[in-house]
């Protein structure tokens, strides 16, 4: 008897979905490994968008940003989350992807500012960005080469590029917490809030992120590294490791993307399942109270939105010439 149930019980099963209505789509969600923020960000998303909608997220992580985007651009996964700088780039074969664009991705909509900074322990002399000069620190990225840009924007307010540093190669940013953790650095570069942050600060007894001087002039240097790089200045009362006073640091937006795979009712699914659930969202990462629901529509330079997502934003009246 019980052989019998569990030859036919998925029949029964998709009988009873089928009786009761259609079953729930679900959709692979692609994000960088554990210790990541965007690997915290993407499970505390997949769960609102289930909470809020007929979708159930399958939270996929990959080793690095090209690893995620690529699974998106063929179809082995529907969603993903980066910066819009690599997006960008992988979408139009720039920077990191020169020679294998990734033509089918579409923005979703955006997500917050998301934060980087260099950190150092809390008692290094190391002061300033400038001061990174010959100082040992992770390079290559082999498997994270996203880094790069992200790092040389954070170098360039202090005079700086990766080729001013002692180079330690490296496969991704958690390779390179772990080297510094393990003494073989002088200073780390991740994303603030990330839970490996916080691994690393309690190992070696305090972190302090290396401040950036919020003036025209590191902006303009940023922005000449990427033109969609920006500075934030994270007050001291955020829960964040490393900001133990109101800290500027660099800034790229947050999105999530999806393939041109993906139908317009799945995209158009996963966006009402977040907008208006930015409590939610807070609940499950203090790094979403930086989300602005009214800039999830916002324009970039050159990256396009996916037509669902399109569809919402005009509904809702946030596209622009609604």
């Amino acid at each position: 008897m019980t052989r019998s149930i569990f030859k036919f019980g998925p029949i029964l099963v998709a009988a009873a979905l089928v009786a009761g209505g259609a079953a729930a789509e679900t959709v692979g969600f692609a994000t960088l490994p554990p210790g990541a923020i965007n690997n915290v960000q993407a499970q505390v998303i997949a769960k609102v968008v289930q909470n809020n909608s007929n979708l159930k997220i399958r939270v996929i992580p990959y080793r690095g940003g090209g690893a995620v985007a690529g699974a998106v651009n063929t179809r082995r996964a529907e969603f993903g989350i980066t910066d819009i700088v690599e997006m960008t780039d992988a979408s139009t074969g720039g920077g990191q992807f020169k020679g294998r664009a990734m033509p089918n991705l579409r923005i979703v909509f955006r997500i917050l500012a998301f934060p980087l900074a260099i950190f150092v322990r809390k008692d290094s002399q190391i002061k300033t960005i400038a001061q990174l000069k010959g100082k040992r620190f992770a390079t290559e990225w082999t498997a994270f080469p996203n880094a790069i840009p992200l790092l040389n924007g954070v170098l360039s307010t202090g005079g700086l590029s990766i080729k001013d540093l002692k180079g330690v190669p490296t496969a991704n940013i958690i390779r390179g917490a772990n080297d510094f953790k393990a003494g073989k650095t002088d200073g780390f570069f991740f994303a603030v809030g990330a839970p490996k942050v916080a691994e690393v600060n309690s190992a070696v007894g305090g972190l302090r992120a290396l401040p950036i001087a919020n003036t025209p002039l590191s902006l303009k240097q940023v922005k000449s590294v990427r033109p969609d790089y920006f500075l934030v200045t994270l007050p001291a009362r955020m829960p964040f490791v490393g900001i133990v006073k109101p800290t500027t640091v660099l800034a790229s937006d947050l999105i999530i993307y999806a393939g041109t795979h993906v139908s317009d009712a799945t995209v158009y699914a996963f966006i009402k399942g977040v907008h208006g659930n930015k409590a939610a969202l807070v609940k499950g990462h203090p790094s979403f109270r930086a989300h602005v629901p009214k800039l999830m529509a916002k324009q970039f330079t050159t990256a396009k939105y996916h037509p669902g997502a399109v569809k919402f934003f005009k509904e809702i009246r946030m596209w622009p010439g609604k």
